[in-house]
């Protein structure tokens, strides 16, 4: 059985379907949440698999999170606890300085980058700036923890984390931009290939914008040392375009 939608008084056919296609493509998840699980899992796994593999540590490709994802210390004579619980939770509290520090760069980036963003947003669309109002979908808070912990370390850590440092060796950083050694084709390349697997996954052409962002997570990568802010950023700017998405009436 069909519904008919009737645009709200004021408001023409044309202006309810542009909306209604925001709010589709942002709430819209190309795969299913227990699928989106198991990529991230998957990748993660490799990563660490890879790293370790390697016989650098995880340190070396700058997955550590302050130490979090780091082996426990064979030698250390303390009890580990049920399941690790014990090491786990002195590792956190071991990685909470660094973490602050993480965050501390992820909201000044977002200061600074977020609203241009925001804004250029709003005239690709044909918004009135003026008409934002701070909203989104109800379960926001969980889609902030969700797109962290499930999206955006586990793609930090494959693609700025594993593959940009392996790409980085095979050709050498040649520029500094604001402090980052970086190699341009080694970043140029780390967003292209992540560009396309967001194209592998839900083929659309403007499913390929990511490489855009993807340069902003290798600077930030190679200026940190590590995915902790580049993570940070990563899961801000996905519940940014949920929240413009729904920032219009």
């Amino acid at each position: 059985m069909s519904t008919l939608h009737y645009p709200p008084e004021g408001e023409d056919a044309t202006e309810s379907e542009r909306k209604s296609q925001r709010q589709a493509g942002a709430a819209r998840a190309p795969i299913a949440p227990f699928e989106a699980i198991a990529i991230g899992a998957l990748l993660m796994a490799v990563t660490l698999w890879l790293a370790r593999r390697s016989g650098r540590g995880v340190r070396a490709f700058g997955v550590h999170l302050g130490g979090l994802l780091e082996p426990t210390d064979p030698s250390d004579p303390r009890p580990a606890g049920p399941l690790g619980v014990l090491d786990l939770a002195r590792a956190a509290r071991a990685a909470a300085p660094h973490a602050a520090r993480e965050a501390a760069v992820t909201c000044a980036v977002a200061a600074v980058v977020f609203p241009p963003f925001s804004l250029a947003y709003a005239v690709w669309h044909g918004l009135p700036p003026g008409d934002f109002h701070f909203g989104g979908p109800p379960d926001l808070l969980a889609v902030a923890f969700t797109q962290w912990v499930v999206v955006a370390i586990p793609e930090e850590a494959f693609f700025r984390g594993y593959l940009q440092t392996r790409l980085s060796e095979a050709w050498p950083a040649g520029v500094t931009p604001w402090g980052a050694p970086i190699s341009v084709r080694a970043l140029l390349a780390q967003a292209a290939l992540f560009a396309l697997m967001h194209f592998a996954v839900e083929p659309r052409p403007e499913r390929l914008a990511v490489f855009f962002p993807a340069l902003l997570f290798g600077w930030l990568r190679a200026r940190r040392g590590g995915i902790g802010a580049a993570s940070g950023v990563h899961a801000l700017s996905n519940v940014l375009a949920r929240v413009l998405a729904f920032g219009w009436p």
